[in-house]
């Protein structure tokens, strides 16, 4: 199987977005020169787009790590994303999901904690993504 097949099989997988395409070109040792023509062929054939990434990994994040979008927006700058692709995918945030995970998260760690100090909620909060504007909104 050559290399171009082996790329194939792991955009297959699961969404990529380009740079994770470019790291893994480079561990399997595609010659530099071959990269860039190999990267054009991968996004014609739609195997490989940040949109795509970007708004899948937002719906993931937001639905199953119920993170907030300070920590989304640093993950999705770490992929090598555009800040216009950022900007444009979070604005298509469901803001209900949003505020709801927001809760859930607060009233979770208060039913763990019953004791706990505001100080360390928000701690964890802020850990998790959310701003201060967004924390101090809930009671």
């Amino acid at each position: 199987m050559d290399a171009a097949e082996k790329i194939r099989r792991y955009c297959e997988y699961q969404d990529r977005c380009e740079a994770e395409v470019r790291r893994k070109m480079a561990q399997l040792l595609v010659p530099a020169e071959e990269r860039d023509s190999l990267m054009a062929q991968l996004k014609e054939e739609r195997y490989v787009d940040d949109e795509r990434f970007a708004e899948s990994f937002i719906r993931g994040k937001v639905n199953q790590k119920r993170w907030g979008r300070a920590k989304i927006r640093a993950e999705l700058q770490l992929h090598g994303i555009s800040a216009s692709i950022i900007a444009e995918k979070m604005s298509e945030l469901d803001e209900e999901r949003y505020v709801e995970n927001l809760r859930y998260l607060a009233d979770r760690w208060k039913r763990e904690n019953p004791d706990g100090e505001r100080a360390k909620l928000i701690r964890h909060l802020l850990s998790k993504g959310y701003t201060m504007d967004e924390i101090s909104q809930i009671k």
